[in-house]
């Protein structure tokens, strides 16, 4: 009886599909370790970020958008569960060979993530789109196993870590204009029928080595090399949007576009890569959101969301129910985050914090840790569960209006004020069922007793 209720709503599904004129196409832009302050519509004078700054002023951008957790795996894991990290299982970076530099890989080989008993990630809204006639594209960077999980019609995507150049630096071809022209390709063949289309680059992750064209434009400034390739990269999504605009689909297209995680320029405990930390310049990200007919128009949403929203946004959209598939509604736990079209429906006062989850890549004092962070409106909280005598590791707290850099450690000089942060933190961990997060939560509550 479930198996023929199943095939006749995948049927009805496609069917409707294939009917509808306005079921949007999905566009999925994901750049790796770039910080939001890298665009022009984020603030940088200096940046070269044309079709992003247009992107957003005919769209939503979002000012405080955060990652669940600050490394590639984890973040995209969450990105396509709308889970954080801790229920979808993704702690740390997949590779298909044991590779054990830093404590944010997994020591051993993952081949397939998605046949990994560890891992929860076959809930997820490729899948669902896939089975409801969408075609599935995936171009670029995808960290989460080397091969086609078996949800994308076309997979044109690594792992991770191939270089910049196809070949040769500077006398082959760069891989993001490579990329790119997959990217488009995928768009044009299926113009005909709706899409969704994961276009991820690998740049502007280290090694840094852009076109000597864009090297030279920002010849002289700090961290040339950085802003040179996301204007290559700005360059390269104009290209795409104009296949958009040429199709007559850009209006019926919902573009996301987003990081994984950003990168810090200063030293920061626990970080062997610049990445992997719970500060703003690490966890906060770019998050541009375009879709007229649900999405207001140059629209700046000032509170807090998290990338685990990407997943029912993308749902929410295309009217696609996570019950389309092997899995069901009542099988498949809550999502923990909502759908960033009923967001901006409402207020933009900050209302519910943020939560941030990490693991560092180095110790601090000869320990690891696992780390959880909480953000609101002014204030972030970050606790820290220490391998060895936590109670010699008091957490951080910062007032974020004061001092937006995280210099001003407060935690010791303010006690009522972080069992209250702990308190909200613990709410969340219960609800999602966050064991480590409940932990940490009630001992800086008992600690200010």
């Amino acid at each position: 009886m479930q198996r023929r209720h199943f095939l006749a709503s995948l049927a009805a599904a496609a069917e409707a599909r294939s009917q509808s004129q306005s079921s949007p196409n999905v566009l999925l832009l994901i750049y790796d370790k770039c910080r939001a302050d890298a665009l022009g519509c984020y603030g940088r004078a200096e940046a070269q970020t044309p079709n992003l700054d247009q992107l957003a002023a005919s769209g939503v951008r979002f000012e405080r958008a955060y990652t669940p957790q600050a490394l590639c795996g984890p973040a995209r894991a969450s990105m396509l569960t709308g889970l954080y990290p801790h229920a979808h299982g993704v702690r740390r970076n997949v590779y298909p060979m044991a590779t054990g530099r830093v404590n944010t890989n997994f020591p051993e080989p993952i081949a397939d993530p998605f046949r990994d008993p560890r891992f929860r990630l076959w809930d997820n809204f490729v899948y669902h789109l896939n089975n409801a006639g969408y075609a599935t594209g995936c171009v670029g960077k995808w960290h989460l196993g080397p091969a086609n999980p078996g949800f994308f019609d076309t997979f044109k995507a690594f792992n991770s870590q191939l270089r910049h150049w196809v070949g040769e630096p500077h006398r082959s071809a760069y891989r993001p204009d490579v990329e790119t022209d997959e990217g488009i390709r995928f768009i044009e063949a299926n113009a005909g029928r709706p899409w969704f289309l994961y276009q991820s680059y690998y740049a502007p992750h280290e090694p840094l080595d852009p076109p000597k064209e864009w090297a030279t434009k920002f010849a002289g400034q700090e961290h040339a090399d950085y802003h040179a390739t996301v204007g290559n990269l700005d360059w390269n999504t104009g290209r795409i949007l104009e296949t958009l605009r040429r199709k007559n689909l850009l209006d019926n297209t919902l573009i996301l576009f987003t990081a994984d995680h950003g990168r810090t320029w200063i030293d920061r405990p626990g970080s062997a890569e610049s990445i992997a930390m719970s500060y703003e310049e690490v966890a906060r990200v770019p998050l541009i959101v375009r879709y007229p007919a649900r999405m207001p128009k140059g629209k700046v949403w000032r509170s807090g969301v998290d990338l685990a929203s990407v997943a029912p946004t993308i749902l929410d959209a295309c009217g696609v129910s996570r019950g389309l598939g092997l899995l069901t509604d009542s099988f498949a736990p809550d999502l923990h985050a909502a759908s960033l079209l009923q967001t901006v429906a409402g207020s933009d006062a900050w209302g519910q914090p943020v939560i941030l989850q990490n693991i560092p890549q180095r110790a601090i004092d000869g320990s690891l840790f696992d780390e959880r962070a909480i953000r609101t409106a002014r204030h972030k909280l970050i606790l820290r569960k220490y391998d060895l005598r936590p109670e010699f590791r008091p957490g951080e707290l910062y007032d974020m209006e004061a001092d937006p850099g995280e210099s001003a450690n407060l935690y010791s000089k303010q006690p009522e004020l972080v069992a209250d942060l702990a308190s909200q933190l613990e709410t969340w961990a219960r609800q999602t069922r966050d064991e480590t997060a409940i932990e940490l939560a009630r001992f800086a509550q008992f600690r200010r007793r």
